[in-house]
């Protein structure tokens, strides 16, 4: 892809974060366009599918983003090995890490089919929503084990510098599963079965090819002849994992929070606040692109024992992620309603006022500087960090998201918690990252 024409007159490193981010970028965009088309789809079912699908989907990428550590603590590692010259050690990492996506994936459908029921009972749906949701989740859970091959596959070539496989593997994926999700939702008349299959299937197919795609890379690597510590690279492994597993936890708990609070509400608030965080993760894209590409190329800078507090690197991300949010901001305040009204129907536009577009442009203005710290934390290796602000400030988003809702029982009250966890994850991620 050609540089923007303002790119061009910028330094290397901005140019140097363009070429790792853009591809990010576009994988980011489009799975929340995915998951929105999937709820115009199901819209068109009825009321009772779309509730199921924001019940089913809420419970799928619980149990998916607690796996998340596949992907994040995959790249900063991978990238440090490839600069260090460590291919063996390396080899050996990324084989390691693919064994552990297709054990994980099948223990996650395996658990999503023992306790579904239980699950889809804590959003307290009527039997008709439950059923929808129960349908959908137990055919979409098929596909975990293929969704993490491919997270894991891309996040190894973005660590070798790969980052257009994941552009291509995001195009593969979104443009297979909105023609399935259509043809077998609509056209064949599926309903909610035909949008979970399609995900399936969708991931499947990509995830054969980003992992040949990554067979094919690492053959080109030369040989090293380092001795490999499996033993260090296994505990490496679990130990980023189990901090990053940790963090997703808490993370995906407080989120789920959000959403089964609102679900305790009305069926329609539910149905909102599925479309709200759906456009709230479509919203911090671009900098959670800029946050991943950075943890390769901080990893790069430190490994070749450049400091990176006050390098240019530094300042660019600082500059480009005050851009972005400021912009988020404005765009977020002025189109919210408009963006309701489209994805969930005019009858849910009594819901949106200046109260909740607020906190809705606030939430991406100080979750912009989150989600950079957390890709900057991860790139300094300091994990740690990266798993305790994002503990503390879910503690405090959960229980002030339980104790508002019974105070004032709205949306708003949730948006309220929402705002309050990223300002204290925004600026608990600015203190450690300043440290090295």
């Amino acid at each position: 892809m050609r540089l923007p024409r303002f790119l061009k007159k910028v330094n290397k490193v901005k140019i140097d974060i363009w070429n790792n981010s853009y591809p990010i970028f576009i994988w980011l965009v489009t799975e929340p366009i995915v998951g929105l088309v999937d709820s115009k789809i199901a819209g068109l079912l009825g009321e009772r599918s779309l509730s199921g699908v924001g019940i089913g989907e809420t419970i799928y990428f619980v149990l998916v983003w607690v796996f998340i550590f596949l992907a994040y603590g995959t790249t900063p590692l991978v990238a440090k090995l490839n600069t260090q010259q460590k291919f063996r050690s390396l080899a050996y990492f990324v084989n390691y890490g693919k064994n552990m996506s297709l054990l994980l994936g099948v223990l996650g459908t395996v658990l999503i089919f023992i306790f579904s029921e239980y699950l889809i009972g804590s959003f307290d749906p009527s039997s008709e929503v439950g059923e929808e949701a129960r349908i959908y989740l137990w055919i979409r859970s098929i596909g975990i084990t293929f969704y993490l091959v491919n997270m894991h596959s891309t996040a190894v070539l973005r660590g070798l510098r790969y980052p257009k496989i994941t552009l291509q593997s995001a195009l593969l994926v979104s443009t297979l599963n909105i023609f399935f999700s259509y043809c077998f939702a609509i056209i064949l008349d599926y309903g909610i079965l035909g949008i979970g299959l399609a995900s399936t299937l969708s991931f499947l197919i990509t995830s054969i090819y980003s992992s040949s795609v990554q067979r094919s890379k690492l053959q080109l690597l030369t040989q090293s002849n380092e001795n490999v510590n499996k033993s260090y690279l296994r505990k490496k492994f679990f130990s980023i994992g189990f901090q990053i597993l940790l963090r997703s936890m808490f993370l995906t708990g407080f989120m789920t929070v959000l959403r089964n609070q609102a679900s305790l509400l009305s069926m329609k608030d539910i149905a909102i606040q599925h479309v709200l965080l759906q456009l709230w993760s479509f919203g911090y894209v671009a900098i959670d692109s800029i946050a991943i590409a950075s943890q390769t190329l901080i990893s790069e800078h430190i490994s070749k024992g450049i400091k990176y507090y006050k390098s240019e690197l530094y300042s660019n991300l600082i500059q480009l992620t005050a851009i972005i949010s400021i912009f988020l901001l404005t765009t977020s305040y002025l189109f919210l309603d408009k963006l309701i009204i489209f994805f969930a129907g005019e009858s849910f536009s009594q819901l949106s006022n200046t109260q909740l577009r607020l906190l809705f442009s606030i939430s991406l203005l100080f979750g912009s500087f989150a989600f950079l710290w957390d890709g900057v934390l991860l790139g300094l290796d300091k994990v740690y960090e990266f798993a305790f602000i994002t503990v503390w400030s879910s503690i405090i988003g959960i229980v002030l998201a339980i104790y508002l809702i019974q105070r004032d029982p709205s949306i708003i009250s949730l948006w309220v918690a929402l705002v309050a966890s990223l300002v204290v994850r925004s600026f608990l991620g600015f203190k450690y990252q300043r440290s090295e």
